[in-house]
């Protein structure tokens, strides 16, 4: 099979990331019909289908189809997962790419991935790894806290009007997923990347008690941060009907941004863009 002259794949591609990244090639000039979006969410793809992109459904547990997409391709964009295999998937799409030839793989990591403090970037350190040592041209893109994240607590804070958090005086540089996206797009399209990382954050260190503020903005009514221990938040949400494995999960991650991983780390993200990166009020009422 001749292989084109740019063919972009894109693993990812159904999820909330991967659905901005895909606007944000198009926003470039980038033609849907060079594009593979690769994904799980068959409704979400025969969308994509209908918007021109090729599109194929697997699971990166197939490392068959994975290498079988992959070898059709000249440049791979992997946008990390969240399965607890995870790391075993990127290897599976890291083997495929050096089997094939690609000409380029990106990779959307974790900021500070480097720093083994931050327990939840192991994978993320691990997948860099194994990209640097396998002699691709990489870009890997740190990506900061998603302001998004904050638009689950909007409901509870528009009744009480309090945004409870184990996070203590901890700051957050947290940034859009459309701003991310685009600066993938942006490296995607653009010379002058190769074997490049980048660690994108917000232009601002955001405080618990600025992103209540938002909300408050949000919501037009008033909403306060209130800093509670992690093992009162446990009881908080298991209270309101939350599993217990899932609230430990959401304490530990206010307990890993306590510890500063998602703070400022520079300004990679807005050098990218070209523009200063979203602000709160912006990013938590973008469609």
């Amino acid at each position: 099979m001749t292989v084109p002259e740019k063919s972009l794949l894109v693993f990812g591609a159904t999820g909330s990331l991967g659905h901005h990244v895909l606007n944000a090639l198009l926003d470039r000039g980038t033609a849907p019909e060079s594009i593979t979006a690769v994904g799980r969410n068959r409704l979400r793809l025969d969308e994509l289908a209908s918007a021109g992109f090729n599109t194929v459904a697997l699971d990166l547990s197939d490392a068959a189809g994975v290498a079988e997409v992959v070898a059709r391709h000249t440049d791979v964009v992997l946008i990390s997962g969240s399965d607890p295999n995870r790391l075993a998937q990127h290897r599976s799409v890291i083997d495929a790419a050096k089997s094939a030839d690609v000409r380029h793989l990106y990779y959307t990591s974790g900021v500070r991935a480097d720093d083994d403090r931050f327990e939840v970037n192991a994978d993320h350190k691990a997948t860099e790894d194994a990209l640097i040592a396998s002699g691709l041209t990489y870009t890997i893109l740190r990506n900061t806290w998603y302001i998004e994240n904050y638009i689950h607590a909007l409901a509870g804070s528009r009744h009480t009007g309090i945004m409870a958090a184990a996070a203590g005086d901890a700051v957050v540089a947290a940034a859009s997923r459309m701003d991310l996206a685009e600066a993938l797009a942006v490296v995607a399209t653009t010379e002058g990347h190769d074997n490049v990382t980048y660690s994108l954050s917000g232009d601002t260190d955001f405080t618990y008690a600025d992103i209540a503020e938002a909300m408050a903005v949000v919501l037009e009514r008033d909403v306060i941060y209130k800093p509670v221990a992690p093992d009162e938040l446990r009881a908080m949400l298991t209270g309101s009907g939350v599993n217990g494995e899932l609230a430990s999960f959401l304490v530990n991650l206010d307990e890993t941004i306590a510890a500063g991983t998602f703070a400022r780390v520079g300004d990679d993200l807005s050098r990218l863009l070209g523009r200063p990166t979203t602000g709160l009020v912006d990013a938590l009422t973008a469609p």
